[in-house]
């Protein structure tokens, strides 16, 4: 039979106390079976959580003011101190050869840090190909309160240009979007 030994730090001056929760269930807590040190999720680098949203609508837009595109996700940070990394995959169009911006809206204001320039190909490419693109960037909300970021778009040449999110022209194809946010411990 395994033995189990607990070995103070000479150099210590604390207690360490090793807490039951108040539960009614039987648990079993399985050390590994090799040398090393318990992590902890807050140790900074760690994935703290994972929230996801995908879409297959589309939208379009024809104005030089940021507007949503319909993707968006919501996170709360467990910490104040925590980072959001947050990335989107996504599919445009749009009906001249020209070039629109996508950024990421935070709490419904664009923020203009993380633009991305989608460049038209030529203008048969503006009706026949849906491009796609991605962009990500890292926040510091500084703040346990729920964070929604929302992917947003604007023309570069309203009102003569159109563009299309996740829509190949005027009625065409589409695909899956996605925006993801993870929160990083610091």
């Amino acid at each position: 039979m395994s033995k189990i030994a607990l070995t103070p730090n000479a150099s210590g001056t604390g207690t360490l106390t090793i807490a039951a929760p108040n539960t009614s269930t039987d648990r079993t807590l399985t050390l590994p079976d090799s040398t090393g040190t318990i992590d902890t999720l807050g140790r900074a680098g760690n994935v703290l959580q994972v929230v996801q949203a995908t879409t297959s609508s589309s939208s379009s837009i024809n104005s030089n003011s940021y507007a949503s595109t319909g993707l968006s996700v919501s996170i709360t940070p467990t910490d104040s101190s925590s980072k959001v990394f947050l990335t989107s995959n996504f599919g445009w169009s749009c009906n001249t050869v020209d070039f629109g911006y996508y950024a990421f809206g935070v709490n419904g204001t664009a923020d203009t840090n993380t633009t991305i320039v989608c460049f038209n190909q030529s203008s048969t490419g503006a009706t026949n190909s849906l491009y796609y693109s991605t962009i990500s960037y890292l926040y510091t909300p500084g703040t346990t309160s729920t964070q929604t970021y929302t992917l947003q778009f604007r023309c570069g040449a309203a009102p003569t240009q159109t563009m299309y999110f996740n829509q190949r022209g005027v009625g065409g194809a589409s695909g899956l979007c996605t925006i993801t946010a993870m929160e990083i411990a610091a």
